[in-house]
């Protein structure tokens, strides 16, 4: 189990990454169009990868609703609400609100995966998550009109993240090939994106600088691997969907000391220190008792 461990962890530290490149890029364009071109070009970066570009048209054939499915809720969904999320908050906060997508997951697979049940312990974690969540939201600004353009993008991100949730319950339950399901809904949820950008957005400045396409390409590989090793340890029938969203708590902890020392102006303060520690300790105790079994929450 130690190498897929390390494969979770891998992909954990590529996304922690994320937060800045997309505040970075969100510097010379708008929040759909950006996402939409990074994961067009993320699923053609996949199928490359796959070695298997004659065998994508026999797939869609067979697996079209996965790939629709997981694509907008994995990639269209999820991603558009996450980059106009982020666009309203700082990166490092972004980051911290974020790192609640494991508990929402587990939440989501207890409902829907037989063999994947929460326990009192780790409700108890979610509830103490939601704190750090609340203190976070009001603590980063005196002024009102600030407080709610921040709440927004906080329940963006949330809802983002509950996109998320599902779309590993989808992946989960109906394996198939993992490298052709990401090149698929990738490139599918990014056309989705794009579509709507030139509806919603209008049609933006082909003219960027070198920082803009460097990282865009450098977010386009982040997805298209990340995204990859992801699904192929989802699709593992010994990996529980709770046990491998542990490894997503290094998302808010590297992707905030990240933005503190990239982005200016995006500083720590102690109300964002209290509420990644309390995040953080919600995590350690949703995943935590091992030492004796504990009763699920059906069985209460």
């Amino acid at each position: 189990m130690w190498k897929d461990y390390l494969k979770a962890l891998s992909a954990c530290l590529l996304w922690s990454t994320a937060f800045v490149g997309v505040k970075v890029g969100l510097q010379y364009t708008t929040p759909l169009f950006f996402a939409g071109i990074r994961f067009i070009l993320a699923g053609i970066l996949v199928l490359i990868l796959s070695r298997n570009i004659r065998g994508l048209i026999p797939y869609l054939r067979e697996h079209w609703k996965l790939a629709v499915a997981v694509g907008s809720l994995q990639t269209g969904i999820m991603y558009g609400l996450f980059f106009n999320g982020i666009n309203l908050l700082p990166a490092g906060i972004a980051a911290i609100i974020t790192g609640t997508s494991p508990l929402i997951t587990s939440v989501t697979a207890h409902f829907t995966i037989a063999d994947d049940k929460l326990t009192p312990r780790k409700i108890l974690g979610f509830i103490i998550a939601i704190t750090g969540v609340v203190l976070i939201s009001i603590g980063r600004n005196a002024s009102m009109t600030a407080w709610h353009t921040e709440l927004i993008g906080i329940l963006l991100l949330l809802t983002s993240s509950s996109a998320n949730a599902f779309s590993q319950v989808i992946v989960k339950k109906h394996p198939s090939n993992p490298l052709l399901l990401n090149a698929s809904q990738i490139f599918i949820g990014g056309c989705m994106l794009l579509i709507t950008s030139l509806v919603v957005e209008g049609v933006p400045t082909l003219s960027f600088p070198p920082i803009f396409y460097g990282t865009l390409l450098w977010l386009s590989a982040v997805s298209g691997f990340a995204f990859s090793i992801w699904f192929t340890l989802l699709q593992k029938p010994t990996v529980k969907i709770s046990e491998l969203n542990i490894f997503k708590f290094v998302i808010p902890v590297t992707g905030a000391i990240l933005s503190w020392v990239i982005i200016p102006n995006d500083n720590p303060n102690l109300l964002s220190i209290m509420g990644m520690c309390i995040i953080a300790s919600s995590i350690i105790l949703f995943y935590g008792n091992k030492a004796k079994k504990e009763i699920p929450v059906t069985q209460i």
